[in-house]
């Protein structure tokens, strides 16, 4: 309760400074109790005004200790003056035999608190000296030696060295407490400030790879290269960011983001095109200065092929920054990864086509051509023999003539629009689509229902792509940022077009406002929908849930009416 009295006496003040206010006034308290309770009863009002003194004068020193507590000078000052003043006080009370004697311990706590401990025992043999002097020549009756009185209060004084060296460890060891402490928070300062980085940037990572996931559809290479650009600088908070592409195509084109002028851009191209230390094998960070800029750039290459040069503006005291190296290491480790997927993707499309090509031609060398060569014969025929043949012959002949063309135009339609996948036995299509939904469940403890009606036969290959990106950005929002713990998801593959619905039980949001902040998730499935002429409609309210609605029109139809083939 005493603690929680002088607490409020000094709430602003350092836990030193408590330490002395609590020491001090129960050493008031009990000397004054014990000086005022003595046999010297006569003296009663003396006692109460000594008492009183004691009192207002403590207050006033210690105010006088918590003002110039960074001022070591005056803090002596004001030791050396308490001391003086505690031992004039021994006179009238007893010398040696008083009990403010232990009242002296107050100015030897400030020192120990304060000053150096060589001052702390100057002040205490200081004051030990006075006492026993005051001792000596007024309360000497019998006339003893300075050696005896000393003997005597051998007791004392021993006690006031152990209470000294002990009061000096503990607040050794208070003081070295209280550093510890302060670097404990520090380091949970600077853990806290870390974890907030690794938030902001994994957040940023995971934007990246939503964008790179939705511009791989389109097989762009120039919006994929200006997201890596720009997420390296958000990243890094770098005032600029570029990439200089490296290919047989475009060898000498750099693409840029952030305060970078034409005669910068022209200093760059010039600057990496005389660069020695940038060999094909070397993924070190390298330093240049343009125009008093730094840039740290790095090669971007997988094991099979050198895609470019990526750098970042950088202040000059981040170049040992051993986390800025880090960071800026694994932006080029990404973006090896991300060009290494397209590269790898317009690969697999280029075999994938000459594959189908190869299937369409073995096709209908087997089974349309044959037909149709059936049809020349028969024609052919017809022409020739024409005018020997009767009204009933030459109808059968036609007849026959206009069955195979149908049979080879249904061989054809089914030639064109069978899948190797279906040929297989398999719809990797939706089981893909239904991996991922099953993943997502599994790792974030949530309940995912898919159902897909219609064939998906007419769909393109490209439009399966972007059906399953939007899906992918569209879940991963729910999960990360709508907390939810359901998503509901239709796939309507009709003839005319293809309807996708995705609901979630998550937060919500308002719309109006994502779509001012320009939100990436919406703004990269809004750019994917409208490349197929599609329509997007967002719903969502707070606490609530979402719900998205995407139509798409089927890029090719074919239908076979009594006309013939329809495209």
């Amino acid at each position: 309760m005493f603690d929680v009295f002088v607490d409020k006496i000094v709430s602003n003040n350092s836990r030193e400074i408590k330490v002395i206010y609590l020491y001090r006034y129960l050493s008031w308290i009990f000397t004054s109790i014990f000086y005022l309770f003595d046999n010297q009863t006569e003296y009663f009002f003396l006692k109460i005004g000594v008492i009183i003194i004691l009192f207002i004068t403590s207050k006033i020193v210690t105010n006088l200790y918590t003002r110039y507590s960074n001022n070591s000078k005056a803090i002596k000052s004001l030791v050396l003056t308490e001391t003086a003043g505690i031992s004039l006080l021994l006179i009238p009370t007893g010398g040696l035999d008083s009990p403010f004697i232990w009242y002296a311990m107050n100015p030897v706590l400030v020192s120990a608190s304060f000053l150096t401990g060589l001052f702390c025992w100057f002040d205490l043999i200081f004051y030990l000296a006075v006492s026993t002097s005051i001792s000596y020549f007024v309360f000497n009756t019998e006339n003893n030696t300075a050696i005896k009185i000393i003997s005597a209060n051998s007791h004392l004084i021993l006690i006031f060295i152990l209470m000294t060296l002990g009061l000096q460890l503990l607040l050794k060891l208070a003081h070295e407490l209280n550093n510890e402490r302060n670097n404990l928070r520090e380091i949970n300062y600077q853990l806290a400030k870390a974890n907030e980085k690794i938030k902001e940037s994994m957040e940023h990572i995971m934007s990246l790879y939503q964008a790179v996931e939705m511009f791989s559809v389109q097989d762009s290479k120039e919006k994929l290269m200006n997201t890596i650009i720009y997420y390296a600088k958000e990243l890094t908070k770098s005032k600029s960011s570029f990439f200089k592409q490296i290919d047989l195509n475009n060898s000498n084109k750099i693409i840029t983001c952030g305060d970078i002028s034409p005669d910068i851009h022209l200093l760059i191209e010039n600057e990496l095109s005389s660069i020695p230390e940038m060999k094909e094998t070397d993924k070190n960070i390298v330093h240049i200065r343009i125009q008093n800029r730094m840039f740290a750039i790095s090669i971007v290459q997988s094991a099979s092929r050198l895609f470019g040069i990526l750098g970042v503006e950088m202040e000059e005291s981040q170049e040992n920054d051993y986390l800025y190296k880090k960071l800026f290491s694994f932006l080029t480790e990404l973006s090896t990864v991300i060009l290494e997927r397209l590269y790898l993707e317009e690969i697999a499309q280029k075999l994938a086509v000459t594959e189908e090509q190869n299937r369409i031609a073995n096709e209908m060398h087997d089974s349309v051509s044959q037909r149709l060569f059936s049809i020349s014969c028969a024609i052919h025929t017809l022409v020739a023999k024409h005018s020997k043949l009767s009204d009933i012959e030459l109808r059968d002949q036609l007849i026959r003539i206009m069955e195979t063309s149908n049979m080879a135009m249904k061989e054809l339609r089914s030639t064109i629009y069978k899948l190797s996948s279906k040929k297989q036995g398999r719809r990797a299509f939706q089981s893909d689509i239904k991996d991922y939904l099953d993943s997502i469940a599994k790792l974030n403890n949530i309940d995912v229902s898919f159902k897909c009606s219609g064939d998906e036969d007419l769909l393109t290959g490209t439009l399966k792509k972007a059906i399953y990106r939007i899906i992918a950005e569209s879940t991963g929002n729910s999960v990360r940022h709508g907390k939810c713990s359901e998503i509901n998801i239709e796939l309507n593959m009709r003839n005319i077009c293809t309807e996708l619905i995705i609901k979630d039980n998550g937060k919500g949001f308002i719309v109006e406002d994502a779509i001012k902040r320009n939100g990436l998730g919406i703004d990269n499935m809004k750019r994917l929908v409208n490349s197929f002429n599609g329509s997007l409609d967002i719903d969502s309210e707070l606490e609530k849930g979402t719900c998205i609605r995407i139509n798409i029109p089927n890029e090719k139809i074919l239908t076979l009416d009594e006309g013939g083939l329809v495209v």
